[in-house]
């Protein structure tokens, strides 16, 4: 069988989907030998992600590598729907897009992508317009052609069944849990950490809470810095600061404002985009990994940081109750219940469960459960 794939995600960096994208098509790779790999590309400038291409390479994919910018996609697919990308890597039996753009297929080509959430749906605000179109006109599509479609945990498959109901055979979704990568674990080597957030100026041993992630509304990082202020008004915590880890996303003004209507200047820090491979550092080294995001898909970052042997405290709410403990969840509304836990999380010994973590969530069992799907013709 011929697998095409669209990588094209992968010349973003420090996005969900990009990492989702580059774990899932590595791991295929290394247990699959069997079936021939199409891996598409687009991009028109060089990606520091450019690696990623030779990986799989080696691996033994075909890469398609195209220098057509995203808005030329956007009008061929997205908007008239011509152009098969077969033209562009050949004939495929199964050819399998998990962004926003899903490209015409051949007929005899079978549609396979991921719904990551449905954030874009429930919450629009949250989103810029053009995302939301985006993803709108996607889904359509792929209801339309039948596409099997894969998401991230039940929660999601709920949401989608409950806003699509078009959607009537039930068995065209299927869960597929992404994994951890492997990198994130319990680090002792304290020279080595000292190393790595010397890079993104931070202080060891100073004592912090770390968020990781895209800087966007439903992250609810304005009311996390509200919180914190708070906290360092307790004499136990006064010296702990704030560490924001990730890419400024988009309608994110407010948390920066916030920082400065607080006077927490020198108590907040924003490092910008973390290399992948120094997170497990950066989560190793904090007291507390902070996320309490409205809505999520999946929310890889507070697993990461457990899978690290450091506390969560995240969101009582959509994916986040199907893959993490309850005793690391809160109300995210109620900012004096969030302060409570937090302290609660900060000054108490809880057990983290690494081998259920790593045997849960794990890539090579991903790709196992992607070609099961594929070979179902479900």
């Amino acid at each position: 069988m011929t697998i095409g794939i669209d990588i094209t995600t992968l010349a973003y960096q420090g996005f969900g989907v990009t990492n989702y994208t580059y774990n899932l098509v590595k791991n295929l790779l290394m247990i699959d030998k069997t079936n021939e790999y199409h891996l598409f590309y687009s991009s028109f400038h060089k990606s520091k992600n450019s690696s990623y291409l030779e990986e799989f390479k080696k691996l033994g994919a075909t890469v398609y590598q195209c220098n057509i910018p995203s808005p030329v996609l956007q009008f061929f697919w997205g908007k008239f729907e011509i152009f098969p990308v077969e033209w562009l890597i050949g004939k495929m039996d199964v050819f399998y897009f998990s962004d926003f753009l899903r490209p015409p297929l051949l007929k005899e080509t079978r549609g396979v992508t991921t719904v990551h959430d449905l954030v874009w749906k429930i919450y629009p605000q949250f989103h810029e317009d053009w995302i939301v179109k985006a993803h709108i006109k996607k889904l359509e599509k792929t209801i339309k052609y039948q596409d099997t479609i894969l998401v991230d945990s039940q929660s999601t498959k709920n949401d989608l069944t409950k806003y699509y109901p078009e959607i009537f055979d039930k068995e065209k979704i299927q869960v597929v849990y992404p994994g951890i990568n492997k990198r994130f674990r319990p680090i002792k080597d304290n020279e080595k950490i000292k190393k790595v957030l010397t890079k993104y100026d931070i202080s060891f041993p100073t004592p912090y809470l770390l968020y990781v992630g895209a800087i966007e509304p439903r992250k609810n990082l304005n009311k996390s810095i509200e919180v914190f202020a708070q906290l360092i008004k307790d004499e136990k915590y006064k010296y702990y600061k704030f560490i924001i880890a990730g890419k400024t996303g988009w309608k994110n003004d407010d948390v920066f404002l916030v920082v400065k209507r607080l006077k927490l200047e020198d108590k907040v820090k924003f490092t910008g985009f973390v290399e992948d491979e120094d997170l497990p550092y950066l989560y190793n080294a904090a007291s507390l990994t902070v996320y309490l995001s409205t809505y999520e898909g999946f929310g890889l970052p507070p697993l990461e940081s457990l899978a690290c042997g450091t506390k969560v405290i995240a969101g009582d709410n959509s994916s986040l109750r199907e893959t993490i403990d309850q005793e690391f969840l809160v109300d995210v509304i109620d900012k004096n219940k969030i302060l409570e836990k937090m302290k609660y999380l900060l000054e108490n010994e809880i057990k983290i469960e690494l081998e259920s973590i790593k045997k849960r969530f794990n890539w090579q069992e991903s790709a196992r459960q992607f070609l099961e799907i594929i070979n179902s013709k479900r």
